[in-house]
């Protein structure tokens, strides 16, 4: 009597092990499918560096990328950090630092300064604003 009860218990479990890891497998599969999508919506560089000048000519900031053709020493640089977030700097003529930092999957973007000799740590200035609402 004892080998059949072990027997049905075997039986049992067998198929419980084998519904357990389709669940996983299946969901494991949905789980990358999110993340492909989630890479392919990713804000590129690019993408940032065009959304903080359509921002800043849309707020009438006077950055944009029309460069002073009075020879002053102002640039435009994009970079990722380490975390992932996207920095686009401004720096301009007078030594000022602007930089906005772009969070590549939700566009959320903050505003930091840092003006050498008067404001020598990287601030923020309580500007924000979506990257996404900018980009072409």
């Amino acid at each position: 009597m004892k080998k059949p009860e072990r027997i049905k218990k075997g039986v049992c479990i067998v198929p419980a092990f084998l519904c357990a890891a389709f669940l996983l497998a299946a969901c494991g599969g949905e789980q990358q499918e999110v993340n492909a999508l989630a890479e392919a919506d990713v804000i590129t560089e690019d993408q940032a560096y065009d959304a903080v000048i359509n921002y800043n000519k849309a707020i009438g900031s006077g950055y944009d990328e029309d460069i002073n053709s009075d020879g002053y020493s102002e640039y435009w640089s994009v970079y990722t950090e380490d975390d992932g977030k996207i920095v686009v700097l401004y720096r301009s003529y007078t030594a000022a630092q602007i930089r906005y930092y772009v969070d590549p999957v939700s566009g959320e973007t903050y505003v930091t300064e840092l003006v050498p000799g008067i404001i020598d740590e990287e601030q923020e200035n309580g500007e924000k604003f979506n990257a996404r609402d900018y980009i072409d």
